[in-house]
């Protein structure tokens, strides 16, 4: 029925069996949205007969398949790529360029939120498809935090737990990780949670940028001048001075930015242009492992997934 549907809407070819696309005459390159446990797979064929591979995340159900898609790539010397669409996503690049722009100082905590109510029922709920939040959410929340502090990981905690979901899969996640270099991540993904809490915050020395639930065209930032604070020296006495705690008067510039859509990346056009120059994709397939790796050890830290029902 699907397949129908398609020819009819779409005017495109559609096949029972993917194999039988992978052959078609003059195809270069394919994108593969199937289900998680199907990538190793698909993948694997298309590389193999020749073809440049766009995956959807995550790149794989486990580390262990996404470092054989890699490796396959590497050996039949094609091109491979994940979409991330929140990495590649108007806001998120905002967020970056005004990072490096030094307008809150030096990141040194990073915090992605995505919350909601549902009782999910489908092969996104069932572990032995790939599904649940790590998988699912965890690949976009983790994906963003890791841009921003960093793939050195020094240590990783991660709490696992299904409360609405119908399968056995996990629908709440938890996890913090440190670098090596003391910056900190933290990503909470809660499906089971009656109000959406927070996006995402970044927080540096002179300021915070932050992207406000439901507001993905707006970005505020709430930062100070380190120029214009008051010279202040260090008071080593039990004593407080006048029986106070010290305080600061230090004045904040808050700011209200239109997130730049032309900021967007377009995902297919550099995909093309990676498969015309021969050069690295916007998303590179090396930090989507680097990804992977992380999400195995937040796995290997909770150990299990906690069951509190509803």
């Amino acid at each position: 029925d699907r397949r129908a549907e398609a020819e009819h809407e779409y005017g495109c070819a559609a096949f029972a069996d993917y194999r039988h696309l992978l052959k078609m005459n003059g195809l270069q390159a394919v994108a593969i949205a199937a289900p998680t446990h199907l990538h190793r797979p698909m993948a694997s064929a298309a590389l193999r007969q020749g073809l440049h591979v766009m995956l959807e995340k995550p790149m794989a159900a486990t580390v262990r398949d996404g470092e054989y898609i890699v490796r396959t790539a590497r050996a039949c010397h094609r091109l491979l790529t994940v979409y991330q669409p929140h990495r590649v996503a108007a806001y998120f690049q905002h967020v970056r360029r005004l990072i490096a722009t030094g307008k809150i100082g030096t990141v040194y905590h990073v915090r992605r939120g995505l919350f909601g109510f549902s009782r999910r029922n489908d092969w996104q709920s069932l572990q032995k498809y790939g599904g649940g939040m790590l998988n699912n959410y965890g690949a976009h929340a983790l994906d963003q935090v890791l841009q921003l502090v960093g793939y050195d990981v020094r240590r990783v905690f991660c709490n696992l737990r299904r409360v609405a979901s119908l399968g056995d899969a996990e629908d709440v996640v938890k996890i913090v990780i440190e670098t090596k270099q003391g910056l900190i991540g933290e990503v909470d993904i809660n499906q089971a949670c009656a109000q959406s809490l927070y996006d995402l915050e970044v927080i540096g020395t002179t300021g915070v940028i932050t992207l406000q639930t439901g507001q993905c065209n707006v970005l505020h930032v709430r930062r100070f001048s380190r120029a214009a604070l008051k010279p202040k020296r260090l008071d080593r006495k039990l004593a407080s001075a006048n029986r106070q705690y010290p305080s600061d008067q230090i004045v904040f510039k808050e700011e209200t930015i239109p997130v730049n859509k032309q900021f967007a990346v377009d995902v297919y056009r550099d995909f093309a242009r990676a498969i015309r120059t021969g050069t690295v994709p916007f998303v590179d397939p090396r930090e989507t492992l680097a990804l992977m790796h992380i999400m195995a050890q937040c796995r290997c830290d909770a150990e299990r997934i906690r069951f509190t029902p509803l």
